[in-house]
């Protein structure tokens, strides 16, 4: 019964210290030689939260920013990035109480989410 109770106590600490990470922007980017499909997807503590297939073309100029299309919303969260009509994909989680802002880059052989973390999302503005 001791245990139980211990159990139940601590579990419910865990429950009070959920994760409360940011997104403040996400850039998609694409350095290999042609236009591609990038399918991105945000998940917040295992909820789909964004979902969308983009064209990005090549080159500096074929940037897609996500900026405003993003959620305001806080917790675990996942990204995920597949370029259509390949096997390359490549997912991250942040999972503390940092605001992120990413850069996902196809270099055409792989996808990197490149990231920089501050406690302040103004920080990134």
């Amino acid at each position: 019964m001791l245990a139980a109770a211990t159990l139940a106590a601590l579990s419910g600490c865990v429950a009070l210290s959920p994760a409360s990470a940011r997104l403040a922007g996400v850039r998609l980017t694409n350095t290999g030689s042609a236009t591609h499909e990038f399918e991105f997807t945000v998940t917040v503590d295992r909820e789909t939260v964004y979902e969308e297939t983009h064209t990005v073309r090549a080159g500096a100029d074929g940037a897609v920013e996500l900026d405003d299309a993003l959620p305001d919303r806080q917790g675990k969260i996942t990204i995920a990035t597949a370029i259509a009509g390949t096997d390359v994909s490549a997912e991250t989680t942040f999972d503390d109480d940092n605001c992120y802002d990413i850069i996902v880059e196809y270099t055409g052989d792989d996808v990197v989410h490149w990231q920089s973390a501050s406690s302040d999302c103004d920080a990134f503005r």
